[in-house]
């Protein structure tokens, strides 16, 4: 993460904290902090959230960080790992969050049965 170039966007685009924020669908504190220099690992999912609100497209993220993600919990994911994250974001963009649920009930349930 590179914290100056988030503050240059910030900067440029003449967002507040507050509108970053919202943009973001993050809690306002969260991304104070993260402005701040007090989170200096911050999850990858809220620098990416953050990025997005600010216009960027993850220009600031290296190969080897976005397999890994960023922060204190790294993320390692094999091919076929990232297959099932992308069809789970699939269906929840074409069937909804309340299908999902469904789907995964279904999985618990069959998992269950077969332990």
């Amino acid at each position: 993460m590179n914290l100056e170039a988030l503050k240059a966007a910030k900067k440029k685009a003449g967002l507040t904290i507050a509108q970053i924020a919202e943009r973001a669908n993050l809690p306002k504190g969260t991304v104070q902090n993260i402005f701040c220099g007090y989170v200096p690992n911050p999850r990858s999912d809220t620098l990416q959230a953050i990025e997005q609100a600010l216009g960027l497209k993850d220009m600031y993220w290296t190969d080897e960080e976005r397999v890994q993600g960023v922060g204190q919990h790294p993320i390692t994911l094999s091919a076929e790992e990232w297959d099932w994250l992308e069809l789970r974001s699939e269906l929840i963009r074409t069937m909804g969050e309340d299908y999902q649920k469904t789907v995964k009930k279904m999985l618990e349930e069959i998992v269950k049965k077969n332990n």
